[in-house]
């Protein structure tokens, strides 16, 4: 099936391209059009602005009108349409907290970003931060950075890096919106925005709530497991002060707090357990920008609570759980950009990362209370980082070479690299590659169970083609990942170990062709192949190469047809993932999840400039289905709204 699919996919790159060039050349002589593509800015690459084609990086964005086209959406949701990304738990009842893979990358191996500065919780097992906290109305782009970045970003992104930027500057002095649709779900955003003096300032709420449907699978049909609801509270601030034509300063908060209830595990149901989460974020930026010079100094300081309330009066052992979790991290970024003569740009900063988390558990049992207190542990780590872009005279070839040094308070100095040459092989046309390393820490959590971890260490390799032209944008990529010492959990002493070795390789294809009428179409497929040297999950007492990964698909392909008819717009999708494998339990083999194949559409009406009106549906055919093995995914959904511009 993979052979056929390659095959498929390349020819039809091919072809496409064939034709793209002629009707682009044929434009050109006509009307001179070219693509806006070659002119996006982008910032997550090498944390300046710079045009997308002066990058060998594997960069793609998510527009403002992108985002816009999914409203009535979750982050996650946009996320996993796109190339090299599966998130399970996406299409899970709401409060599910979706893992993120990027290229076959364990949890916690993809470091998220919002307005370039990382979170994460230092109390989750793998530093994991939980997309719900974001709500997508309050994006304005997002940036999605592929293969190994710890070069620029550090710890935690083996898989590479996703940045969220937050809208800056709204036009209305009034924007929002509200929907409502299946499963009682409704939303309500509202933000003030405005200009005093210099200042420029957003003030908005959002709030979230749905009735729900069972996390967990009803395996016997027995018609007693309850829905489980959810209610999220969003908060947030941004102030931009342009202190003169070169200076300008930014700060933010923002908290988000929600109560999900959850069930007691895989097939378990429990009608009186609970999840929060509540995160509060508070950043500032000071930016300095003459000409190619640049000057930035960031701080961010995050909060995390969490917790687990489990009151049972339906359980034989346990009456009464209460869990406990508290975090906080600081961050620090400090860089210089400056350009030496006309064909060199390079870049020196530094920055500080501090993290800490607190845990308290108690329990009742028929054995009797039980309580514990686990002591506040934090690490700290230190790094200076550095790059340089060469260019030479004719702009054909560009040389992206970087390093950085990291000083670890536990696993002492980490050095990495990133070498990503590119080159223009004509208008349009680039051969784009790189090899770079990259270094995960043992979090936290995992620390607290065994001090002796060491940190997961990678080597990325990736070399793609790289088109872009009207009406055609296409990018063909072959990526490779070997991770040594990568961390997972241990069944035999039920602890956190250093596993042997894991290597990943696989293919993305994407395209994007425009069509007369402002109609286009997109295609994307991930083929990827993956072996793991692991623990027997089953014998739990040797040592086993497992050839795939767990709950990540071998093939993904996703395609979309969008219109604009007048005040119209309208999308439809379909997306195919095929079967994989998930843990069946406990010294049981792995489940074989069945693929699944699921069609959404979105239609939004213009009004006018400042209103607009959107229907968004979800698994239109209900293709019914597991994204987690014993967990149950949504049927058919509609959401029915309104937005404020």
């Amino acid at each position: 099936m993979s052979k056929k699919l390659i095959t498929l996919s390349v020819g039809l790159i091919a072809t496409t391209l064939l034709f793209g060039q002629k009707d682009s050349l044929s434009q050109n002589k006509m009307g001179g059009i070219s693509s806006s593509t070659l002119d996006d800015v982008i910032v997550t690459a090498n944390k300046i602005e710079q045009k997308q084609n002066t990058t060998g990086k594997v960069v793609t964005v998510i527009t403002a009108e992108q985002l816009n086209a999914h409203a009535g959406q979750s982050v996650a949701q946009v996320l996993s349409e796109q190339a090299g990304l599966y998130l399970p738990g996406t299409l899970s009842n709401a409060g599910t907290v979706p893992s993120i893979y990027m290229r076959g990358a364990s949890s916690g191996r993809t470091l998220i970003l919002i307005d370039g500065a990382p979170v994460g919780d230092p109390s989750m097992i793998s530093n994991e931060f939980d997309l719900n906290l974001v709500p997508l109305a309050q994006i304005e782009r997002i940036e999605i950075l592929k293969g190994s970045q710890s070069t620029m970003y550090g710890s935690d992104a083996i898989g590479g890096v996703i940045n969220i930027i937050t809208k800056k500057k709204l036009g209305s002095f009034i924007t929002g919106g509200a929907s409502t649709g299946t499963y009682g779900t409704n939303t309500n955003q509202i933000a003030l925005n405005g200009v005093l003096a210099k200042i420029n300032y957003t003030i908005g709420f959002e709030n979230q709530k749905s009735d729900g449907f069972s996390s967990a699978t009803d395996k016997y049909n027995s018609g007693n497991f309850d829905k489980d609801g959810y209610q999220n509270n969003s908060w947030f601030t941004k102030l931009n002060y342009a202190i003169n034509d070169k200076w300008s300063l930014q700060a933010n908060t923002r908290k988000t707090a929600y109560k999900a209830s959850i069930d007691y595990g895989a097939f378990k149901d429990d009608k009186d357990e609970y999840f929060n989460n509540a995160t509060t974020i508070s950043g500032l930026q000071v930016k300095y920008k003459k000409e190619k010079a640049i000057f930035q100094f960031q701080y961010q300081y995050t909060t995390q609570d969490r917790s687990y309330l489990n009151d049972s009066v339906d359980k034989q052992y346990i009456t009464y759980e209460n869990n406990q979790y508290a975090g906080k991290t600081h961050f620090a970024d400090l860089f210089l950009s400056k350009s030496l003569g006309q064909n060199i740009q390079w870049i020196i900063g530094s920055d500080f990362r501090y993290g800490s988390y607190h845990q308290t558990y108690a329990s009742i049992s028929k054995w009797g209370p039980y309580n514990e207190n686990f002591k506040d542990t934090f690490q700290f780590q230190n790094a200076l980082y550095g790059s340089l872009l060469i260019n030479d005279a004719s702009k054909k070839w560009l040389m992206e070479l970087g390093t950085r040094y990291n000083h670890h308070s536990r696993y002492g100095d980490n050095q990495t690299f990133t070498i990503s040459p590119s080159y223009v092989i004509q208008p349009g046309l680039r051969l784009i590659s790189s090899v770079s390393s990259g270094f995960k820490a043992p979090s936290l959590y995992q620390i607290s169970y065994n001090t002796q971890l060491k940190a997961e260490t990678s080597v990325n390799t990736e070399i793609g083609i790289d088109y872009k032209s009207s009406p055609l944008d296409a990018r063909v990529v072959y990526f490779n990942r070997t991770i040594n010492n990568g961390i997972d959990y241990n069944y035999i002493d039920y602890n956190f170990f250093n596993f042997i070795k894991q290597k990943v390789n696989g293919i993305e294809v994407e395209l994007t062709h425009q069509l007369p009428h402002k109609q286009w179409i997109g295609v994307n497929y991930t083929l990827l192949n993956g072996q793991e040297t692991n623990q027997n999950r089953v014998t739990t007492t040797d040592t086993i190469t497992y050839y795939y990964l767990l709950k990540r698909p071998k093939h993904s392909l996703q395609l979309q047809y969008h219109f604009t008819y007048n005040k119209w717009t309208a999308s439809i999708s379909g997306r195919y993932i095929s079967s994989r494998f998930d843990v069946g339990g406990y010294t049981t083999p792995d489940v074989k999840l069945d693929y699944y194949t699921i069609l959404n559409a979105h239609i939004q009406y213009q009004e006018n400039k400042w209103l607009s009106f959107y229907i968004d549906a979800q698994n239109i055919f209900e293709d019914r289905f597991q994204e987690i093995y014993g967990y149950n995914t949504m049927g058919r959904t509609l959401q029915i709204g309104f937005r404020l511009h």
